[in-house]
């Protein structure tokens, strides 16, 4: 039980991580579109 319960933890901790650069993740991933656009055009 107490191996699941850290296990769980663990998922949520990563979870948070991942959502808290999800932004930086997308404006980052959209400049880098813009940039390719405008390298094709």
């Amino acid at each position: 039980m107490r191996i699941s319960f850290l296990q769980f933890l663990f998922l949520v901790f990563l979870g948070f991580l991942f959502f808290a650069d999800l932004p930086k993740l997308i404006k980052s991933i959209e400049q880098k579109i813009k940039m390719y656009k405008k390298k094709t055009k």
